[in-house]
């Protein structure tokens, strides 16, 4: 049998050579301290072959299983101080959400103070509202904790909602109130404005018909004088028209006579009189 460095070597040779390799060493690796480690394994793990089948073994390949022994020692190390860590990690977090959880409980407790009293509800906006945590208002000159700065931190502001919800539903109601008011007095302004539109309306149509009358009976008076004045011109007519022709007819009669008479009309006299 040909080995690393081409040299024969028999089968007993092997087999004694398996058997005495070198085992592998298996730990357990625990939480917080390592076992110690059996003397016995670790020196044969570490001791050189015996000294017949020292030339079957490369230098490089002892340095390599030292080394792997080494490394593993190293490894198994920080593995133990990471673990030792994060159960220390837990342990500190167990510890502060216990702690935030007291300190949570304390705060719901005193938030529950004066809760189940009955007091009378307050209907006045504007009323001031009574202090019902005494005590827990923040003093400059004491030394209180943050919890305690925290509590009267959160009483302050739950104050200052209530304070502000009045307001706000007080401002609400006046604002309401006051809408409602000028709805109604718009509503009686227009009613009143409609009312006033009619009555005029009403007037300039009463006005109206009574022009209409009138000037039915203007126009009917109006053509009554015109008939008459119509009439009393034609009557001024005819008469004038008859004397007219009486005249004529009478100058006519004078010049016949006068032609039968061969005389010219004479000039008239001062004393003469027609």
């Amino acid at each position: 049998m040909l080995t690393l460095y081409h040299q024969e070597r028999s089968p007993d040779a092997t087999s004694n050579d398996r058997d005495e390799t070198p085992e592998t060493v298996v730990r357990e690796v625990h939480a917080l301290t390592p076992a110690p480690e059996d003397n016995s394994r670790t020196m044969t793990a570490t001791l050189p072959p015996p000294p017949a089948f020292r030339g079957y073994f490369s230098p490089p390949r002892s340095a390599t299983t030292m080394s792997e022994g080494e490394n593993f020692t190293t490894i198994s190390r920080e593995f133990n101080a990471l673990v030792i860590a994060g159960s220390s990690m837990e342990n500190n977090e167990l510890m502060t959400r216990d702690v935030t959880q007291r300190e949570d409980e304390r705060q719901d407790e005193l938030m529950r103070i004066h809760e189940d009293t009955d007091h009378e509800e307050e209907t006045n906006p504007l009323a001031i509202v009574p202090d019902q945590y005494p005590g827990s208002g923040l003093d400059p000159g004491s030394d209180n904790g943050p919890g305690q700065s925290r509590v009267g931190s959160t009483v302050q502001r739950v104050k200052r909602e209530e304070v502000e919800a009045k307001i706000t539903a007080w401002q609400t109601a006046k604002l309401a109130k006051i809408n409602n008011r000028f709805k109604r007095e718009d509503a009686v302004i227009n009613g009143w404005f409609n009312e006033q539109v009619n009555k005029a309306n009403s007037w300039m149509k009463k006005i109206e018909r009574k022009l209409e009358e009138r000037k039915a009976k203007a126009m009917e008076k109006t053509q009554n004088n015109v008939a008459k004045a119509q009439r009393k011109a034609e009557e001024r007519r005819a008469t004038a028209e008859a004397k007219r022709g009486t005249e004529v007819a009478k100058v006519v009669e004078v010049a016949n006579l006068m032609r039968a008479l061969g005389r010219p009309p004479a000039k008239r006299s001062f004393f003469s009189f027609s």
